[in-house]
């Protein structure tokens, strides 16, 4: 299956892409006649629907990264499956993470697209030097496509990809994150690129080309590109800190030295706003709401500090009036009659929000297995019938779908739903996916001011930690509004209980927060990850936090993740991708690589050994 995964991807790299660059170019522009193409309506469609740009985006998000860091758990129980476990050892499960099938090929193919605008179109247009902030910004998302594929990879063919016309090069090297094909660190090299692509900015001047509408992520506005490419440096040099200690120093001081530089406010977080339908309620997007809950280490935190976030992303299980569905009031009126001591009886499923263990040993348990607590019922003839009452809370899929998912079928059962009252017109709306935002860039540079033991770009490990919080919580209120979750914006809904300034200030104000620590902060950061949990899982490979314990009970403002067991045999969750197998005309280049990334002890003995890790990794 993996082998047929990347076989497109490696035949175009293989073959430098030559076919695939040739129907891009049919595509996009005429060959022909470069010199007059504007490049900005190349670049649009070289960034289209950037990194979300197909349905699986969305669903192998689900059943990976958001499983692996305790986000969701299938709505039938926590599954052994997931995990890597040394009773099955050839059961080695990979989260799905598309970028290096993006970079080069599909729907996407960024790298080739962004390389070809970079290296064709802008040269060869009649005045190229207009389009210097515009090849700046492609440079820099190629360079963060490249980091994105090695970080999880470990090696990709980089510096020789795309080479096929200008060089005739036709089967590419393989680049090591640690060691380019030159003998440079590519991490280093991709470092160098975007440092270049700032300065290059800086430079902007009224002569250049704007690119405005043709710019799904910040309008064109070059000063926010700036911060973005200069983030982008920290957090790429971050991910680091235990492999190069000296490099990540060295890239913190460097870009540091002022706020200024950074992303500074909500309004300056990179995110692409799609213009893709593809999610607006298809049957397996709206897999979130059906057919997973929210984990108990997520819904457990959020109450621990009564985190005003936790309405708006978690919703309300059925044990209660005012369900946002009439079905499931009824079920509950029911449950009422037959059962009038229910809240003694269940006191675990009375306060409303509910999560499920993420541990596959609990799935035994009646009440871990299934999102419905099953009871009989009398019906009105006397007889007796089960009814089904939902005990685990839903996740808030708003954000990742429209409406949360509308259509009741076999894929959406009619219960799964908030009632027509809560539907929004669609066009409404417009689903979003976030690169680099403030609130991520606030609990980065807390992180980095508690382990220096002092401030950092004008605060401290607390200055920071409340701005970042603030930023979150603030961020995910806007996002909710924009995508009408209901306990954000629907004042006539029974859960209606809106985010509000005074409850991130009383927030702030709780004394767990009176001091700051790395679990604290990290603890944020894994909520503020939702809609990112890919980061998410390098940010716990990189620190180990949230620690797992054997149950999910958080302490002080510390979140926990759950231990996950198979008996008495403890699960692993995968740490790394394996890298596919190209056409075999470029095999030799591929083994070679293999036996490169073989040589570091840590990635294991085979590719598809994905409990090894990436070179960084090493925590």
């Amino acid at each position: 299956m993996k082998t047929l995964k990347y076989l497109f991807a490696g035949l175009c790299t293989v073959l430098m892409l030559s076919g695939c660059l040739s129907k891009f170019q049919e595509l996009n522009t005429d060959p022909e006649q470069l010199g007059t193409t504007d490049p900005r309506n190349v670049f649009t469609g070289a960034t289209m629907n950037f990194n979300n740009n197909s349905r699986s985006h969305l669903t192998a998000k689900y059943s990976g990264v958001m499983i692996y860091m305790q986000y969701l758990v299938s709505a039938s129980g926590a599954s052994s499956g997931y995990y890597v476990s040394t009773e099955k050892p050839n059961n080695h499960p990979e989260p799905y993470m598309p970028s290096y099938n993006d970079y080069y090929s599909g729907n996407a193919a960024y790298g080739l697209r962004l390389d070809y605008l970079i290296n064709t179109v802008i040269p060869k247009n009649d005045a190229p030097e207009k389009f210097n902030d515009l090849k700046a910004i492609a440079q820099i998302l190629l360079n963060y496509e490249q980091w994105r594929i090695l970080d999880t990879y470990g090696a990709a063919p980089i510096t020789e990809a795309f080479r096929a016309q200008s060089d005739g090069i036709r089967t590419p090297r393989y680049d090591l994150y640690q060691q380019g094909i030159d003998g440079t660190p590519m991490y280093k090299k991709i470092d160098a690129e975007v440092k270049a692509a700032v300065e290059l900015l800086k430079a902007s001047n009224d002569s250049q080309a704007a690119l405005g509408t043709n710019d799904f992520f910040y309008g064109g506005d070059v000063a926010k590109w700036i911060k973005f490419g200069n983030t982008l440096r920290v957090k790429m040099a971050q991910r680091l800190e235990n492999a190069d200690a000296a490099f990540y120093n060295s890239v913190v001081n460097e870009v540091l030295t002022s706020a200024s530089n950074l992303i500074a406010s909500n309004t300056e977080s990179c995110i692409y706003h799609h213009t893709n339908e593809y999610n607006n309620n298809t049957d397996d997007i709206q897999d979130i709401t059906s057919n997973y809950v929210a984990s108990a280490a997520f819904v457990n935190f959020l109450k621990s500090t009564e985190d005003p976030r936790l309405p708006i992303l978690v919703r309300r299980n059925g044990f209660g009036d005012g369900n946002n569905n009439s079905q499931n009031d009824q079920w509950f009126e029911t449950l009422k009659k037959e059962y009038p001591d229910y809240a003694t009886r269940w006191p675990r499923f009375i306060d409303r929000y509910s999560g499920m263990s993420a541990n596959p040993d609990s799935s035994s348990s009646a009440y871990q297995k299934n999102a419905y607590l099953t009871v009989p019922y009398h019906k009105e003839d006397g007889t007796e019938a089960n009814m089904e009452i939902r005990m685990h809370s839903q996740i808030e899929s708003r954000y990742y779908i429209k409406n949360g998912g509308i259509i009741g079928n076999n894929n959406m059962p009619a219960r799964a739903i908030e009632g027509e009252d809560y539907y929004i017109n669609q066009d409404k709306m417009h689903t979003f996916t976030p690169l680099i935002t403030y609130p991520e860039t606030c609990l980065m540079l807390a992180e980095i001011a508690v382990k220096k033991g002092g401030s950092v770009a004008g605060k401290d490990a607390k200055g920071w930690f409340q701005a970042g919080v603030r930023a979150s919580m603030e961020q995910y209120r806007d996002w909710a509004a924009n995508m009408y979750v209901v306990a954000q914006t629907a004042e006539t809904a029974a859960n209606y209980s809106p985010l509000t300034d005074d409850k991130i200030t009383a927030y702030l104000a709780r004394s767990e927060f009176s001091t700051i620590t790395l679990e604290k902060i990290i603890s944020q950061q894994w909520v503020n990850y939702y809609m990112q949990p890919e980061e998410m899982w390098a940010t716990w490979k990189r620190t180990g936090l949230p620690a797992f314990k054997a149950t999910p009970d958080p302490v002080g403002g510390v979140a926990v993740l759950e231990e996950i067991r198979e008996a008495e045999n403890v699960l692993v969750i995968p740490r790394r991708n394996s890298l596919g197998t190209p056409n075999t005309l470029n095999i030799d280049n591929y083994n070679a690589a293999i036996t490169a990334l073989k040589s570091d002890a840590k990635y294991g003995t085979d590719t598809d050994k994905t409990e090894g890790r990436i070179w960084w990794d090493t925590k």
